[in-house]
Order: C-alpha cells, then structure tokens, then sequence
C-alpha cells in the first residue's frame, strides 16, 4: 500500500492539485420557509436544481 508522506517528493506521484472549486457570487434575493427549505434541500431558491437523471436522456 502506498503511504502518503507530504515532506517526501514522490516521482511516480507529482505534486498535483486534486481539485479546485469555481463558486461564483451569489446575490442575496429571498429564502424558502423552513418546511419548504427542508423538502427542497435548500433555502435558497436560486440553488434549487432538482436531479432530472433519466429524463434528460
């Protein structure tokens, strides 16, 4: 198994990031009421993408 030691330079394993994350501004518009927030995964209406899966196909 290979053990992962950051102070060691691995040839084989360069130094690469993993992953960066893009997070554009958001505006502050409105927010769902509690009961609605809790069914939709989110209070914030703008982030409500419901997962389509097999109808998008």
């Amino acid at each position: 198994m290979y053990d992962y030691n950051p102070y060691v330079q691995d040839y084989a394993f360069p130094p690469l990031k993993l992953a960066q994350a893009y997070v554009p501004l958001q505006k502050y518009v409105s927010i769902y009421p509690p009961e609605e927030a809790i069914k939709k995964g989110t209070v914030f209406p703008e982030l409500d993408m419901p997962y389509v899966g097999e109808k998008m196909r």
